[in-house]
């Protein structure tokens, strides 16, 4: 559990802290990126209902702000600990959560190509990075987990999704189709 004496957003906001710290201290690409990428900019960000308003400076060092507690109607990052704990174990890619509406993001399309690059190379870093690693580990084991968990697959068994545009076209027009194809 987290500690009693910090509250969900204290603690969801030292991990942000502590996660762009181990950042910058390894430096490399990936702070190239998160600077690049939040540099100047603000967003709202939810995480199981827990809303934190970040700001990073434009100024060199990356300064980053913390706010709250915040209750927005416009988040740019949603999503719940669960998602997050599938994405740094690869049980699930960063792809399909969006694609499932397991996170909901939004920004310009520069931003989303930002963050997206920013978390990959996150991920790709942690295995090698013990910081990362401890972080990750920190979260799993102190955030809240729901009291009925949903089961989580290995990439290799989540299920694979063809033809979604075709159980969209009415069965009459598709017999059509099929008819005209076996009388040549």
């Amino acid at each position: 559990m987290v500690n009693p004496s910090i509250n969900r957003h204290q603690q969801l906001a030292q991990w942000l802290e502590r996660l762009v710290e181990i950042i910058r201290l390894q430096g490399g690409s990936t702070w190239i990126t998160l600077v690049s990428t939040v540099s100047g900019k603000m967003a709202t960000i939810e995480l199981d209902d827990i809303q934190l308003q970040l700001w990073a400076s434009e100024n060199e060092p990356l300064q980053l702000s913390i706010e709250y507690p915040v209750e927005s109607e416009f988040v740019n990052f949603r999503s719940d600990a669960e998602t997050l704990r599938d994405i740094i174990a690869s049980r699930l890619t960063l792809d399909r959560a969006i694609a499932t509406g397991q996170i909901y993001v939004r920004g310009s399309l520069q931003d989303l190509l930002g963050l997206h690059q920013l978390v990959m190379e996150i991920i790709a870093d942690s295995p090698l990075n013990r910081q990362l690693q401890a972080l990750w580990e920190e979260f799993d084991q102190q955030w809240l987990r729901p009291s009925a968990q949903t089961p989580c697959y290995c990439l290799q068994e989540q299920q694979i999704i063809y033809d979604e545009l075709v159980r969209h076209i009415p069965e009459n027009v598709l017999l059509i189709g099929t008819s005209i194809g076996n009388t040549q």
